[in-house]
């Protein structure tokens, strides 16, 4: 009877805890979005004022904001977002005056305290800050991450390196030791194309690194940078032993037009997988002629329907004359198996 009436008054008093348990962070949980709400409010105000009132007494209210503002973990974290956010959508003059600003606040100071917090999220959060400001800190506090576990943290690094470079942007490439996602790869070209504003670098020093996805990536931009000059460093590459990186290599030396390319890769068609195979004859498709075609179809087993399919539309594409009479005979061998 005792040990019933005391695992009752256990769980009872459990429940009553879970209860007030859960009011308290509904409680807390609503007066800190209150707080949130406060704070956002009083600041898009104030920044309002400060980039289009001319009367407004810039050094006094900065200073004032600061000091009554300014105060909590919360007001800080607030600030810093909204003006990053009022920044995202402001060029010129107006931008450099947030970035003024956001020094002045001493908002900066708690973007390098956030960068040694040790949680993934707020170091990310924190070099963004920096990158979107155009913020300078020593490159040692930034190369600290570029090989960090988690891509989110990485991406932010490699961002950061390229929007505040003056020349050599991709230089974190030579110490770069984590394979680049794919993610990384397309963050890294997009902010090479909107950010930098200097010579695009040249992309075949990267064509001898220790990873792979960089050696893709590399050849990938060498055609997409039209870098011509680099055609005779690429032909290796269509002999790589990763398809990855050889179909990289021919798409790159197709889109740079290079003729000679078939040359090359047609002889060797039988000894390519499948990925590959099909790789060439699109590039037959866009840089060969009928007679490239016939090559390789000399090549290509009469059962090996998905090959035969595709050249079956690029022979078609090459004679459109004859497109009904190719189909018919197509489809004839594939019922008889000829």
């Amino acid at each position: 009877m005792k040990l019933n009436i005391g695992f009752s008054l256990f769980f009872l008093l459990f429940a009553i805890g879970f209860f007030v348990a859960i009011i308290w962070i509904r409680i807390y949980k609503n007066i800190r979005n209150e707080k949130k709400q406060k704070q956002k409010l009083l600041l898009i105000e104030f920044l309002n004022s400060f980039l289009f009132d001319e009367d407004f007494e810039k050094e006094l209210e900065i200073k004032n904001f600061k000091e009554k503002h300014l105060k909590s973990p919360l007001e800080i974290k607030v600030t810093i977002k909204e003006i990053l956010h009022f920044h995202e959508n402001l060029k010129g003059g107006s931008a450099r005056e947030l970035e003024m600003l956001f020094t002045n606040l001493g908002l900066i100071d708690h973007i390098l305290l956030d960068l040694n917090k040790g949680s993934w999220f707020t170091t990310a959060r924190a070099i963004n800050a920096l990158s979107e400001l155009g913020l300078e800190v020593p490159d040692h506090k930034i190369e600290a991450y570029l090989n960090e576990s988690r891509n989110e943290v990485r991406q932010q690094s490699q961002v950061y390196f390229l929007k505040l470079a003056k020349e050599n942007p991709l230089g974190f490439l030579n110490k770069t030791v984590r394979p680049l996602t794919t993610w990384q790869q397309i963050y890294i070209e997009n902010a090479l194309k909107n950010f930098y504003k200097g010579t695009p670098p040249d992309f075949s020093q990267w064509l001898d690194h220790d990873l792979l996805s960089v050696v893709e990536f590399s050849i990938r931009m060498i055609a997409r940078y039209n870098q011509f000059e680099h055609i005779e460093k690429l032909l290796p590459y269509i002999k790589h032993q990763s398809d990855i990186i050889k179909r990289e290599a021919i798409n790159s030396l197709v889109s740079l037009e290079y003729t000679e390319l078939l040359r090359h890769i047609i002889p060797d068609f039988m000894n390519n997988s499948r990925i590959i195979k099909l790789e060439i004859l699109e590039a037959v498709h866009q840089i060969g002629d009928y007679g490239d075609l016939k090559r390789i179809g000399d090549q290509i087993e009469t059962t090996d329907w998905e090959l035969r399919i595709k050249y079956l539309n690029i022979e078609q594409g090459f004679l459109p004359d004859k497109k009904e009479r190719i189909y018919s005979q197509f489809m004839l061998e594939k019922q008889y198996g000829i």
